[in-house]
């Protein structure tokens, strides 16, 4: 998903809120030896977002991009410490250093790779218009009020096809509660979080339709790759990652991922990586 648009959107400022809780990586032979913040220690700032991160009490995390890096981190014998920000904080947080990784469905964007590491791809996910009206073609939201969550790139992409501004919300909680209330004609988001969250009760009398292809909105035509976040400076780091990335598909191990939280095991067939530009 999630997933920027302009640069200029990462420098948001964000408190971090350093979760309590930790995921241990077992006592192993590393896999991989690259240097982290911390030593010993994977800090990864994540945020709510299932089923591809989930945030709960208790130091309770989830979701998808959380299991890929809990299997990377127990391999090369390292703890994984989550950092608690909201979706727009992720990139800023990588940027500056205080995380090693940042996850949640980022896209792989080819204005991202000019100020970010991005890992090999791990699965792909595709961009959906939550509606009532089942709202499933770009040309469909003029005269709507369309909302989508800052940071990401639907919002970026879709806003220059609409004469009228997107409203912006801080996360995707945000945008499904104005949703819900009716103060929204259109939510855009990711088909896979609307599907898991369907299966949890929520979204009543709403149609997830994943969005027809548009060449106006280049994500709209081909499936976005997702990747984790690094600094771009950190190329041994980097490597690291994509060789343990490579290992854990080639072993079937995300598409088991996928399928433990919901989502069609196909998703892992992400193909050569890619760039959205």
């Amino acid at each position: 998903m999630r997933s920027i648009g302009k640069i200029g959107v990462v420098l948001f400022s964000a408190t971090c809120i350093v979760a309590s809780g930790a995921f241990a990586a077992e006592d192993c032979k590393p896999s991989q030896n690259f240097k982290t913040i911390k030593p010993g220690s994977l800090t990864v700032a994540i945020y709510n977002y299932p089923p591809f991160t989930t945030v709960g009490g208790g130091g309770n995390f989830g979701g998808i991009d959380t299991d890929v890096v809990r299997e990377i981190a127990k391999r090369s014998c390292l703890t994984v410490v989550p950092v608690v920000v909201d979706p727009s904080a992720v990139i800023q947080n990588v940027l500056s250093n205080k995380v090693d990784l940042g996850i949640g469905d980022w896209f792989r964007t080819a204005e991202r790779a000019k100020v970010l590491g991005m890992s090999y791809p791990i699965y792909v996910d595709q961009m959906a218009f939550y509606s009532r009206a089942g709202v499933s073609e770009v040309s469909e939201l003029a005269g709507k009020k369309v909302g989508a969550v800052s940071g990401f790139l639907y919002a970026g992409q879709v806003q220059n096809t609409l004469d009228s501004q997107i409203v912006l919300y801080p996360n995707p909680v945000a945008l499904a509660q104005d949703l819900s209330t009716g103060r929204l004609d259109v939510a855009i988001d990711s088909y896979g979080t609307g599907v898991y969250a369907q299966s949890q009760g929520a979204y009543k009398d709403i149609k997830i339709e994943v969005a027809k292809p548009d060449p106006r909105v280049p994500v709209s035509v081909e499936p976005a790759q997702i990747a984790l976040l690094y600094n771009i400076n950190k190329k041994d780091f980097g490597a690291a990652l994509d060789a343990e990335i490579k290992k854990i598909h080639a072993e079937g191990k995300i598409a088991e991922i996928l399928k433990n939280n919901g989502l069609a095991e196909s998703g892992a067939d992400v193909g050569e990586p890619r760039l959205i530009k």
